[in-house]
């Protein structure tokens, strides 16, 4: 874990001796049912430690419920999973529930007030490359009305009863300009000791490894500039961040073997954050609905399998690692 100095905008090292720890972090928590359902799932027969919540997204008000009834089994002892998180030496503390801030998909919270030039002709979010695109073009005028919206999606958190204990971004779109600016300000609002810092120092190494695509390794590589960027911002504020991540290259398409090489490469850290979109299989017809629209959602059951499978507690176990939290520092 990385933890910045508010004064002199270096990191602290991270302490050597201790264990390898692995956050295993789940995005995208309230998109709808199948990926609800599959996140809660990862964490009851597998490994997961974290997740964060789409607070505008469908399946929201019915995900932080159903995170009531989990936590209360992990007090229990009761979950499927708590013999093999034992011998991980999964810490005995609440699992980590963060933010997912989201410009990028359904309606904003904050409804009329939010431009109309940041959305679509449907009224929607604009997607990714449409949000960077009216973001590039567009002046300073914009900050005050999305930092009123992504606002409103942590209050919605706070009004029904949780404290999110990290900050990320759906898409990653904290590292998007004007964005970055209001995540700082998000940060020391709510006091979210923690954000993410999508930088992965295993990018170059990762071109050969299994399932790895020219096309992700080259977005990948993207991303890393973006991350790169953010990660001196975030430098220079008083917040906790993951020193290794994964997952910018291979969402819903993480496997045991990518994994496996992850692990190998990166052998000097104290916490990695690997970020993945585990689901269950949609009962229905994949097909967007209000804005909302899911491109993973097939390949989703794969990841879950491979979250709750006895291999991956096997490979953690033999690489040393333990299971940790997004907060912990050494």
């Amino acid at each position: 874990m990385v933890r910045s100095d508010f004064a002199a905008g270096v990191p602290l090292p991270a302490s050597r001796s201790s264990a390898r720890q692995i956050a295993l972090h789940a995005d995208d928590l309230g998109m709808n049912s199948a990926v609800t359902d599959g996140i809660l799932q990862g964490f009851e027969q597998g490994l997961l430690t974290s997740t964060s919540l789409l607070s505008n997204a469908p399946d929201a008000a019915r995900a932080l419920d159903c995170w009531r009834h989990l936590e209360s089994r992990r007090l229990q002892g009761s979950l499927a999973s708590m013999a093999r998180r034992e011998r991980l030496r999964d810490p005995a503390q609440p699992f980590d529930l963060g933010i997912h801030l989201n410009l990028t998909e359904g309606r904003p919270r904050i409804g009329s007030r939010y431009p109309a030039e940041l959305l679509n002709a449907s009224g929607h979010f604009p997607g990714i490359f449409g949000l960077f695109r009216r973001l590039w073009h567009g002046d300073d005028s914009v900050t005050a009305a999305i930092k009123e919206e992504l606002t409103s999606q942590v209050q919605f958190m706070l009004d029904l009863g949780h404290r999110p204990t990290h900050l990320n971004g759906h898409q990653y779109i904290e590292m998007l300009p004007v964005v970055d600016r209001v995540v700082k300000s998000l940060l020391e609002k709510f006091c979210i000791p923690v954000v993410r810092v999508a930088w992965e120092p295993s990018w170059w190494q990762s071109f050969t490894w299994p399932g790895i695509r020219t096309s992700q390794w080259l977005i990948g590589g993207l991303k890393k500039v973006h991350a790169g960027r953010f990660r001196q911002k975030m430098l220079g504020n008083k917040v906790l961040f993951a020193d290794v991540f994964f997952g910018t290259m291979t969402a819903g398409t993480t496997s045991l073997e990518i994994i496996r090489a992850f692990l190998a490469t990166m052998r000097d850290f104290h916490l990695a954050e690997i970020a993945l979109h585990p689901g269950v299989r949609p009962v229905a017809a994949v097909s967007a609905t209000d804005g909302w629209h899911d491109p993973l959602a097939l390949m989703r059951p794969r990841e879950l399998e491979m979250l709750v499978s006895r291999e991956l507690e096997e490979l953690l176990a033999a690489s040393g690692c333990r299971l940790g939290r997004l907060g912990q520092t050494p």
